[in-house]
């Protein structure tokens, strides 16, 4: 029984170390450690000039896939990404149906969006020329 006791504690042990590892914040080591800050939808597009609505569009559902990690991408997603990204011009749901016809966003038909390949290379490619203001 004392094995068993004794082995328990070791396993715990190590659960602990690889959490500390891996970055696991545990409700102890939360007060010490520095939260890295996450790149907002206005610092990513601040001095782009987007030629299309559809290219606008591109860019939050790919901001809201690769930089916040959300799986599912609504309308509602993109709208509210829309106003705090202070995209010009007035948001039109058209533009979603362009961007899906343009190849650079795909519909999961379900209501909810992610970006094709060709939105993908695109949303890379504005990430790159923005290097400086990622945190990825």
């Amino acid at each position: 029984m004392d094995d068993l006791t004794s082995i328990i504690d070791q396993l715990k042990d190590h659960e602990k170390r690889i959490s500390a590892l891996e970055g696991n914040l545990t409700s102890n080591n939360l007060k010490t450690t520095s939260k890295v800050k996450e790149l907002t939808i206005t610092e990513l597009v601040k001095g782009e000039k987007f030629h299309s609505g559809q290219k606008k569009i591109a860019t939050i559902v790919g901001y809201c896939e690769k930089i916040l990690k959300l799986e599912k991408i609504d309308e509602g997603k993109i709208k509210n990404n829309w106003v705090n990204g202070k995209f010009d011009g007035k948001y039109r749901s058209n533009f979603i149906e362009r961007a899906v016809g343009d190849g650079l966003i795909r519909d999961l038909e379900d209501g909810t969006y992610d970006l094709s390949q060709t939105g993908e290379s695109f949303f890379e490619e504005l990430l790159h020329k923005n290097n400086g203001k990622t945190q990825s």
